[in-house]
């Protein structure tokens, strides 16, 4: 099996988790490390770009039959799959919350004041809506270049997932309440993408392996999140929370949160049904902000 990724150490550390869970298929696994376009513009110091092209290069890659399938950090993924590709597996998301890591001798009594670093334009305007803070400013790089430049005082404090802290086992910081900073869209879920087209018996089984390791509860959780992302017409640079969680008898509840660009309104709200509604759920939350926002377009 060909798996195409991103070569950061977190992309490598969701490849073996990935692999961990096809461990009993006797399958051989190639790793097909991409730089993507999205690297080298975060290598370059560019700020503004569409997270997308950390995910087109690899989903090239399958479309040309390079790899067999592709593994992501979901929330860099559109909420719409491109054709011709799908993904068949989620791997479970144990962790959604954001992390405040913060310099040794930083007050968080100020935490108002403190330089924050995040690159992420919904922590920014959660900061000053929640937190009344407005010295959040931009920070590159992966997790070990972010906490390098906090060490060496360039912020007082940064905000990283708790997810990718997890997987790199990376114990730091302080987790922040989903009440206070909501998560993004599909936040610490893993996608495992492959192509809809299967011209042999090989890529025939192939998907039934990926069936076979999909967490069925996180995929009807990340299908109502992204419909929801899809139907507010958000990315993932958009200041847009979502939070779905399966609950029992076969019921979701679905959490969303939009904030105007300035960071001075948020609107949250929340819907339950049935799981296999998921879709259909994250579509109707998405037309009751829209309409609650009174029509305006608070967070493009």
């Amino acid at each position: 099996m060909k798996i195409a990724t991103r070569s950061s150490k977190l992309a490598l550390a969701q490849v073996h988790l990935l692999m961990d869970s096809l461990d009993d298929k006797n399958l051989d696994f190639e790793i097909k490390k991409l730089v993507t376009e999205g690297d080298k513009k975060s290598a370059e110091g560019q700020n503004l770009f569409d997270k997308a092209h950390f995910v087109e290069d690899i989903e090239d890659s399958l479309i040309s039959k390079e790899a067999d399938v592709a593994v992501h950090s979901l929330k860099d993924m559109s909420a719409i799959d491109r054709d011709g590709l799908e993904i068949f597996a989620a791997i479970a998301h144990p962790a959604r919350n954001d992390v405040l890591i913060y310099r040794d001798g930083v007050n968080l009594k100020d935490i108002s004041s403190i330089h924050i670093g995040t690159s992420s334009l919904r922590r920014k305007r959660q900061c000053k809506f929640f937190l009344g803070n407005e010295n959040c400013t931009e920070i590159r790089g992966n997790i070990d270049t972010r906490l390098n430049k906090l060490h060496q005082g360039e912020f007082d404090a940064i905000i990283l997932a708790q997810a990718g802290l997890n997987r790199l086992k990376i114990s730091v910081g302080t987790t922040i309440p989903k009440e206070i900073m909501p998560p993004a869209a599909t936040q610490g879920a893993i996608a495992i993408q492959s192509t809809t087209n299967k011209n042999n018996q090989y890529e025939k089984d192939l998907n039934n392996y990926l069936f076979s390791i999909n967490d069925s509860k996180t995929y009807f959780e990340i299908l109502a999140e992204r419909s929801l992302l899809k139907t507010l017409d958000g990315s993932c640079r958009s200041p847009i929370s979502a939070s779905a969680y399966v609950l029992e008898n076969d019921h979701l509840k679905l959490y969303g949160a939009i904030a105007r660009l300035d960071g001075t309104k948020v609107v949250k709200s929340e819907i339950t049904g049935l799981k296999k509604d998921a879709v259909l759920l994250g579509k109707n939350l998405g037309i009751e902000m829209i309409s609650r926002a009174n029509g305006e377009v608070i967070y493009k």
